[in-house]
């Protein structure tokens, strides 16, 4: 029997295995392709049964063309074909009936490769899983065995502190208590990395007074924000009830690790946080929060790789600022364990928003008649972010001289009483008020800088008074205007 269209030379070249066989299971035709792949001569194949190449879907007994052609004929299915060698490999089969020759084709694709792909994709993965089961828990057992030398060590300093009198001692003390400090905060961004990433870390529910957790946070953050001469505001809504459900300890961190973030990264202006409540349905609460301020800010490009693991937008802002680059990757997480969101908008050198909200519950339950309290806080984030930073910054602007001037009477104070790191401080800061000013003025406050960090009285007041003199000359006298 001829079948002229499977001899052609497109039958014999396909990439697919092509066999032609009758009701008994015999083998009237296989192309090139399944002889090759099936280790079989092109006569030798059509010798053989389809139970031999389908060992286990083609049973050799007088039901198993019908079990066969059923089950092959529903779509595609996968299958074993077996060589001659009795080695065999994954096909994904089709069927379609060839009435006119009272025949049937077969159409098979060799999935091994894929199959075999997938095996070690899947092996690849669970490897990757062990080795991140046991880098988190080495993790783990360092951060907690670097806790006890870090909290021997701050312990000892806490006693001397307490007999020691001599001022430069003193300040040296201070200042192994701060890197103690700083030591002891990166420990605890890696111990959470790694309870989050091994999925160990569990949100704790208690109840708590919102208004308490919330004076405690400004509270923290206060001492720094007086140091660096800027200006912090909180708005609060009045309708957030005080007795709340959740986890007020990572609540807590997530509010502090943005505000710290605001102020670490903010030399001159305002750092503001707003909370207010945008729905209460029964007992459950949703909570919006925003931290804005006028700091250094992030451009549209480097926002993405903000919320990654141990990565900060800039190279330089590790040496400068510090960090682990772990801190807002953690805050995401546990905004997102409080069935939340957070969210950026930020421009380079124009200050940051990042705002984010939580679920919490209530203590008391509403009816349905008080329940579906809606706030549009997204229309007061608009409000709120067209503030314009840009008068601040902006050398000359109204805001800019008054800044400019308060900073200017609060640094020669600073440099008289020999208050050389307030000094150092306030130096930066005027740096920061006059970076739209021209070259010459950013060189006479470089200058001034340099006599400051090396507490030379003399020359640092000749400076302070060149740097007045320069200022006056450009955008007027602040000191005498009316």
């Amino acid at each position: 029997m001829e079948f002229e269209w499977l001899n052609s030379r497109i039958a014999d070249e396909t990439i697919e295995l092509v066999l032609l066989f009758n009701e008994e299971g015999s083998i009237l035709y296989g192309n090139q392709t399944a002889a090759a792949r099936l280790e079989y001569d092109k006569d030798k194949l059509t010798k053989c049964s389809m139970s031999q190449i389908f060992r286990q879907d083609f049973p050799n007994s007088p039901d198993g063309f019908i079990t066969f052609v059923k089950k092959s004929m529903k779509g595609v299915s996968e299958m074993a074909m077996y060589r001659s060698n009795n080695s065999c490999f994954s096909v994904n089969v089709r069927i379609f009936p060839e009435d006119e020759i009272d025949a049937y084709l077969l159409l098979a694709e060799d999935i091994s490769a894929q199959k075999n792909m997938n095996m070690r994709i899947r092996e690849l993965k669970e490897k990757e899983k062990e080795n991140n089961r046991a880098r988190n828990e080495f993790t783990a057992n360092v951060t907690h065995e670097l806790r006890t030398p870090v909290n021997g060590i701050k312990g000892h300093v806490l006693e001397l502190l307490e007999e020691i009198e001599e001022p430069d001692q003193k300040k040296t003390l201070d200042i192994i208590l701060s890197c103690c400090d700083n030591m002891y905060s990166i420990i605890n961004d890696v111990l959470d990395f790694a309870k989050l990433e091994s999925g160990k870390f569990v949100i704790d529910e208690k109840p708590f007074d919102f208004q308490e957790m919330m004076d405690k946070v400004i509270a923290t953050h206060s001492a720094v924000v007086n140091k660096k001469e800027l200006r912090m505001s909180v708005d609060i809504d009045e309708k957030i009830p005080r007795a709340l459900i959740g986890d007020e300890l990572r609540l807590t961190q997530i509010l502090n690790n943005l505000l710290s973030n605001a102020i670490k990264f903010t030399t001159v202006g305002f750092v503001n946080v707003v909370v207010g409540m945008t729905r209460r349905v029964n007992d459950e609460v949703e909570l919006f929060f925003m931290v804005r301020d006028s700091g250094i800010g992030i451009s549209e490009k480097e926002q993405d790789r903000l919320f990654q693991s141990f990565s900060q937008v800039d190279a330089s802002i590790t040496r400068r600022f510090g960090g682990t680059g772990l801190g807002l990757a953690i805050t995401k997480q546990l905004v997102e364990m409080m069935h939340g969101d957070i969210h950026v908008e930020s421009e380079k050198g124009k200050g940051s928003t990042f705002s984010f909200s939580v679920k919490l519950k209530s203590e008391q339950v509403l009816d349905d008649k008080q329940s579906q309290v809606l706030v549009n806080w997204s229309e007061y984030v608009k409000e709120e972010s067209g503030q314009n930073v840009d008068r601040l910054m902006h050398f000359g602007e109204a805001e800019n001289r008054e800044e400019l001037k308060k900073r200017m009477d609060k640094l020669v104070l600073s440099i008289e009483m020999g208050a050389w790191d307030k000094a150092e401080l306030l130096a930066s800061t005027i740096k920061t008020l006059i970076e739209s000013g021209d070259d010459d003025l950013k060189r006479q406050v470089l200058r001034m800088e340099m006599a400051i960090r090396k507490s030379n009285y003399d020359k640092s007041m000749d400076m302070y008074g060149r740097l007045k003199d320069a200022i006056t000359e450009r955008i007027g006298d602040l000191w005498n205007a009316e």
